[in-house]
């Protein structure tokens, strides 16, 4: 009679994080040797396994596993987990007794590893959180979530915003066929179409595209959340925001080392309040171009530089944007969170004016440490005052010299059909998990944006 031989069965390759769990929750080592897998390191003369931002010491049990240890090699380990030895703050110790390797490094370390390797899988899983977040807030408040293009026929005509082009080519048709449009810099028009079309709150994550815009705080590419409540006033939209602030940082934003508490009720300032403090003088008695520069030089605002081009381009925008960084940006980086409302007309080309102030437009930004990250609305429903306003635009691009993009005709198709009284608002989730994590360069949350060159200043690809 044949004697039956028991085959001895392999662990499984356990997630390095699992493993760590696991060994964690149980407190002891475990009895049995577990298999992982993920990166070999050696920092400090030590070597470290490291896989979705969690990693282990690792301790070589015999000479062939310690010599088969390749800083940056891709392997699958055998061995124990001390769950013991995390007790003194130090990665947890693993007892390898077999390694194999899947891949040794062809050339040498990416400058993405390199520089930001750990802190790549940290931002990806910073980001998911927040998207499981921000998707539980909406769901709790009878939202719909809705998709619309990226690549549109028409970004729209804002001054001070530059589309990335985009085009559509039928390699079999004439040339003359191509279909020319743009990424879109926002969601904003299609989003306000869905409106007109009978939904009523609805909200987006979506990337959008912004030519020329690298800083620490901007990249050309970028994750914008928008969302519209179609009869609902401004007010219910400055609440959202405060409650997703909260939801998404929690009770303290960090910039760097500085810490913000977010536990009161956030600041409300009107701009004319802001201006008044930090510039001293009305501005809404300075809604021309010739008032603001009067008051400008009279109070010493500006270098003489600074109004000889204004008295050039004679761009009430651009004198406003020239108080913004010198004054208005620092007096809003002391005051925490606070949200600056009522903002004068020129500025606000896609929302409602105030019915007893036309000076005043019915608009809100959200600034926390002096970041920005909000821009909202009650927005503009009537479609001829919403032409005039792009017309204007238009030709402020051509005095200036700037492309002319075309007119958002299906937009304000939708406009005549009748888009409700809604409000709404658009938040960077960039700068949101900045604030989260302390990072100051968007670099650090968004580990594929575009950087300059140190020497040249010249852009280029991560």
């Amino acid at each position: 009679m044949r004697r039956k031989t028991t085959r001895q069965i392999a662990p499984k390759t356990l997630p390095l994080a699992q493993l760590i769990k696991t060994a964690s929750a149980q407190g002891q080592t475990p009895a049995a040797p577990q298999r992982t897998a993920g990166r070999l390191r050696q920092r400090s003369g030590v070597w470290h396994l490291e896989s979705a931002g969690h990693s282990i010491r690792l301790i070589a049990d015999g000479a062939d596993a310690a010599a088969r240890l390749t800083h940056g090699a891709l392997v699958e380990v055998l061995g124990t987990l001390d769950a013991a030895h995390d007790a003194d703050g130090k990665s947890p110790a693993f007892t390898v007794e077999s390694l194999g390797i899947v891949h040794l490094p062809l050339t040498q370390e990416p400058a993405l590893s390199a520089q930001r390797q750990r802190s790549l899988a940290e931002a990806v899983q910073l980001r998911a959180h927040a998207n499981r977040r921000i998707r539980a807030f909406f769901d709790a408040r009878d939202f719909v979530e809705v998709e619309t293009p990226n690549w549109v026929e028409a970004a729209g005509t804002d001054v001070h915003l530059s589309p990335v082009n985009a085009s559509f080519q039928d390699p079999h048709r004439p040339a003359e066929e191509a279909i020319r449009g743009d990424l879109h810099t926002s969601p904003e028009f299609s989003m306000k179409r869905l409106l007109a079309g009978g939904l009523e709150r609805i909200w987006q994550m979506s990337k959008v595209w912004r030519n020329g815009e690298i800083t620490p705080l901007h990249n050309p590419e970028f994750t914008l959340l928008e969302w519209y409540r179609a009869w609902e006033d401004l007010d219910a939209i400055i609440q959202d925001v405060e409650d997703l602030s909260r939801a998404l940082i929690g009770e303290v934003a960090r910039i760097g080392e500085r810490e913000i508490s977010l536990e009161a009720p956030f600041l409300r300032m009107t701009m004319q309040e802001v201006i008044e403090a930090a510039c001293g003088f009305d501005i809404l008695e300075a809604t021309d171009f010739d008032a603001l520069l009067a008051v400008c030089a009279e109070r010493e605002l500006l270098s003489e530089h600074s109004l000889n081009r204004a008295r050039q381009t004679r761009r009430w925008d651009e004198l406003f944007f020239e108080l913004q960084i010198g004054y208005i940006d620092p007096f809003l980086d002391a005051q925490g969170p606070v949200f600056v409302t009522e903002w004068p007309t020129p500025l606000a080309v896609l929302a409602r004016t105030k019915p007893e102030d036309p000076r005043v437009a019915q608009r809100f930004e959200l600034y926390i440490g002096g970041v920005e990250l909000a821009n909202g609305f009650q927005e503009l429903t009537d479609p001829k005052e919403q032409r005039a306003r792009f017309e204007a635009d238009l030709a402020t691009r051509q005095a200036a010299g700037l492309p002319l993009p075309a007119m958002p005709e299906r937009f304000l198709e939708s406009l005549e059909w009748g888009l409700p009284p809604s409000s709404g608002v658009a938040v960077g989730v960039d700068r949101y998990l900045m604030l989260k994590s302390g990072a100051q360069n968007i670099k650090e949350v968004a580990p594929f944006a575009m950087g300059r060159d140190l020497e040249t200043g010249k852009a280029q690809w991560s």
